[in-house]
């Protein structure tokens, strides 16, 4: 869990960026996701194939976002899922490299859903309302298909993050950091280390607000009069 980025790994923000990750690039081991709004027809939620090994054993699906949803894709990853960003693709590509990836398309353009391959759903595909911060867009994701806040991916590429020692990433890291803080992780995509820097109660906080969003639609309706049910 972790967040804050010195240099490098940016997705746009969108409206409201998410924190980044408090982290140093390491040497690179390969590198390389509401209310208001009427979805067009998607796919099923099944979990996209290659999907990130999930908490309990499960599958998680992984995500490719449109290109105004960069900010959404790094709350998903602060949120624990595989979210992958690319800005400016054609809508032919995007949906060639959903296809090709498996994962679960993510957009706000409604024509992309016309699109054969996501009717027949032979892609699966989730449309994001217009309108929506990014807490509020990942909130509506994840309520949309059942998802839970899981521990935290890296949030400049979506790599899975193992911890550190800190002896093992001393020399990737400023010293003062090393001096400040115990705990380490390293992205196992792109190879940053990452910790929990100044930006984390920022990024704790968005994402308990993603998570209000998704608990406050699937919450009951209270009952008139605001009084408690009888028990």
């Amino acid at each position: 869990m972790l967040v804050g980025e010195a240099g490098g790994g940016a997705d746009p923000a969108q409206g409201g960026a998410a924190p980044a990750q408090g982290s140093s690039a390491a040497p690179a081991q390969g590198g390389v996701a509401a209310q208001g709004g009427t979805a067009p027809a998607q796919g099923g939620a099944a979990p996209a194939q290659g999907g990130v090994a999930a908490q309990g054993g499960a599958a998680a699906p992984s995500f490719l976002c449109d290109a105004m949803l960069g900010g959404l894709s790094r709350w998903l990853r602060g949120a624990g899922y595989d979210a992958m960003f690319e800005h400016g693709i054609d809508d032919g590509d995007l949906v060639r490299l959903a296809q090709q990836t498996g994962r679960v398309l993510l957009s706000s353009d409604a024509g992309v859903f016309e699109r054969r391959s996501l009717r027949t759903a032979a892609v699966r595909g989730l449309y994001v309302p217009r309108g929506l911060r990014p807490t509020e867009q990942a909130g509506f994701v994840l309520r949309e298909l059942g998802l839970p806040v899981r521990d935290p991916r890296c949030m400049a590429c979506g790599g899975a993050l193992t911890a550190a020692t800190k002896d093992s990433v001393r020399d990737a890291v400023p010293a003062v950091v090393a001096d400040r803080h115990d705990e380490f992780w390293r992205c196992d995509r792109c190879g940053k280390v990452l910790w929990k820097g100044s930006h984390w109660d920022g990024i704790v906080a968005g994402l308990a607000a993603a998570a209000g969003v998704a608990a406050a639609a699937e919450a009951p309706a209270p009952p008139a009069g605001g009084r408690k049910p009888p028990p």
